[in-house]
């Protein structure tokens, strides 16, 4: 059978690839578009990594999956990061083995525990790093860990960015490039070591980089023009070409009669500014604070305030942002923040969070009050509304995982504005237009190439679609899911020769079969730091 690669570039997107292509960069990867039918893949509402990618390796929306940030629960029911055995859906290596085809995983987000294949996995993002030693059962099997130490040394599963520093200079597209160059290796190692006909492996890189460079690369950012821009976007470019390089290795693994799908969880768009989902609403009376909490509702506290997070070490802020939340009188609150990377707000509904008080003939009041206070707000610098719509979750999500979700949605400018779940900032907007940050979009890249497949560009998909095209191209059947297979872009005789075929299957759930020892503290402390200094907490 030919073989099947799922090229995951983490945030790759159009903004930064055309004028990548322009400048003559990423010679393999612009060939590989060329020769696909190709577009926009639109991500999950919201366009963040834990949702975006369990979507792409489950097929089915995030009310299925049940993952809908990089934690569980809210402020209220801390549940503790996610893992692989939280999902509650089969994945496609599920599919796969089940009809006994052997699949490689390498370095796909929320991934750990390792998948127990049939063929060979190694975890990605919120894999415990072993405190700087090559981190403990991040493959399975477990061998295969010694192997890769074996080959490349220290294995690095993620870098540590400084989100506060890292903007300065070049230091983070050094630390990415060590670490690529470590990845290519072990997965060399792996691909010449074991037979597998499909290939799933993701390149986190631009996502690291572009949260921290964007505006420095977008040429419609007037940071672009920036004299300190030029020299980190130069280094920017070189690093895309050595992604390129690992990228032109599995193109070579396909073969000339591989299929080829790739596909970013999300895109990428500037951050300009946070809306503080928490002031707002406690200055429209629907959250409360108690105790020392209530003196912050003063102007000169805020002003304080915003002085001291410029000052303070961001542990120490982060901190004291915790503690701040811990002043949420719930009594008298009616809806508040989810965490940052869940991008949503929950009303505190009464019999479902533990301080509820909404009652439930009045969550539809509350919701449509919450709709119509942030559709009414209005940025000064600027005067335009600051939300583009607000989503409740039944028009965005379906499936028995559902009622865990945020019950509104809101996208802001095009998620130029990120939801944050601060107190005690100093007004509802943070400004961050002067720094080159960028932040997730909904508009990724996909592209399907093989033999017979007719170029075209500016199409569109969803990454839902990713997981059944694939068993699809590999001659397998295909479990029902929320995607479907994008035969609109393949030859018309491959598909009239295979028809496709849809069947329900009994198959376990992603992390079956792992092992499901919980975090230690350590480790859970560990990611939340990461995870923190990428601002998804």
């Amino acid at each position: 059978m030919s073989k099947v690669l799922l090229l995951g570039i983490d945030g790759i997107t159009y903004n930064v690839l055309n004028p990548a292509f322009e400048a003559g960069h990423m010679p393999n990867y612009k060939a590989l578009l060329d020769r696909s039918a190709s577009g926009y893949l639109t991500s999950t509402v919201p366009p963040y990594t834990p949702p975006g990618w369990t979507s792409i390796f489950t097929g089915v929306n995030p009310g299925k999956h049940g993952i809908f940030g990089f934690t569980l629960g809210n402020v209220q029911q801390v549940k503790g990061l996610v893992r692989l055995d939280r999902v509650t859906a089969p994945a496609i290596w599920n599919a796969a083995n089940a009809q006994g085809t052997r699949i490689g995983l390498f370095n796909i987000p929320m991934t750990y525990p390792a998948p127990a294949v049939d063929g060979f996995s190694v975890s990605g993002m919120l894999t415990p790093e072993g405190g700087g030693s090559t981190p403990e059962h991040f493959t399975y099997p477990d061998s295969l860990g010694a192997e890769i130490s074996s080959k490349v040394g220290h294995y690095e599963i993620d870098i540590e960015v400084d989100y506060d520093e890292d903007w300065k200079s070049t230091a983070i597209i050094e630390r990415l490039s060590k670490n690529l160059a470590a990845k290519r290796v072990a997965q060399r190692h792996l691909l010449e070591t074991n037979d597998v006909p499909i290939l799933f492996s993701v390149i986190e890189s631009p996502d690291r980089l572009m949260h921290v460079h964007y505006k420095y690369i977008d040429p419609r950012c007037p940071h672009y023009g920036a004299p300190e821009a030029a020299p980190i976007r130069e280094r920017a470019w070189q690093f895309f070409d050595e992604m390129d390089e690992m990228i032109g290795d599995m193109i070579a693994w396909a073969g000339d009669d591989g299929w080829i799908i790739t596909m970013s969880d999300h895109g990428f768009g500037p951050k300009d500014k946070s809306v503080n989902v928490n002031v707002a609403l406690r200055e429209w009376g629907m959250l409360s604070v108690g105790g020392a909490g209530s003196v912050a509702k003063s102007a000169g506290v805020r002003k304080l305030a915003r002085k001291a997070k410029k000052v303070l070490p961001k542990s120490v802020w982060q901190k004291a942002k915790q503690q701040a939340q811990g002043t949420i009188d719930w009594s008298k609150t009616k809806a508040f923040s989810a965490p940052i990377p869940q991008q949503g707000i929950y009303i505190n509904l009464k019999g479902r969070e533990p301080n509820g008080i909404v009652e439930q003939d009045d969550y539809d009041k509350v919701r449509d009050e919450i709709i119509e206070r942030f559709s009414a707000l209005t940025d000064p610098d600027d005067g335009k509304p600051v939300v583009d719509r607000i989503y409740r979750r039944e028009e965005i999500l379906t499936g028995a995982q559902t009622p865990d979700a945020p019950d509104l949605f809101p996208v802001c400018r095009e998620y130029s504005y990120e939801l944050s779940d601060g107190l005690y900032s100093p007004g509802i907007l943070d400004d961050y237009t002067k720094l080159p940050r960028g932040f997730h979009h909904m508009d990724g890249v996909f592209g399907v190439a093989g033999p017979g497949v007719m170029p075209v560009s500016g199409e569109r998909a969803s990454l839902l679609d990713i997981m059944p095209t694939a068993l699809y191209l590999a001659g397998l059947k295909i479990p029902e899911v929320d995607g479907r297979v994008l035969t609109e872009f393949l030859p018309e005789a491959h598909v009239a020769a295979n028809p496709v075929q849809i069947e329900a299957m009994q198959l376990p759930l992603a992390g079956e079969g792992v092992e499901a020892t919980p975090y230690s503290a350590e480790e859970e402390a560990q990611i939340e730091e990461s995870l923190r200094n990428l601002g998804y907490l």
